[in-house]
């Protein structure tokens, strides 16, 4: 049986739209939980959105 890779979930900074992977905070049945970073190490933000909510982002 293969191993499949988890995928870590992604975060775009709103003002440089450099993409993060998130920070693991945590794992429950088998699966990682995670958060976005807390700050933007490109532009010094705050400000994530998840990058599969990215298109429909509008600020």
């Amino acid at each position: 049986m293969a191993h499949t890779p988890e995928h870590p979930r992604t975060y775009v900074c709103t003002d440089c739209q450099v993409v993060h992977a998130g920070t693991v905070t945590g794992r429950e049945a088998g699966d990682h939980h995670y958060e976005a970073p807390a700050e933007c190490g490109a532009c010094g933000s705050n400000e994530f959105v998840e990058a599969d909510n990215w298109p429909h982002h509008r600020e």
